[in-house]
């Protein structure tokens, strides 16, 4: 798995908007998206759920964010 999706995930989990999730990590929307949707399928399960008007983690997605924190930070040494 490509761990800048991890950033992704954890950008969308701060932000939970897609446009300024996308625009922090210097993508277009529907690329960041896509990123997420790849994250996605990779764990096997949704992590976003997605309406027109808002962007909520679900919770599985509220159980992977303190380990995509955690494998982030040990990857990077933050």
């Amino acid at each position: 798995m490509d761990l800048s999706l991890l950033a992704d995930f954890l950008e969308l989990a701060r932000e939970l908007n897609f446009s300024r999730a996308a625009e922090a990590r210097n993508l277009t929307q529907p690329a960041f998206s896509r990123r997420i949707r790849a994250l996605e399928d990779a764990v096997g399960t949704p992590l976003v759920t997605r309406t027109t008007r808002s962007v909520a983690l679900t919770p599985a997605g509220q159980a992977f964010q303190p380990r995509a924190a955690a494998v982030w930070i040990v990857e990077h040494g933050v």
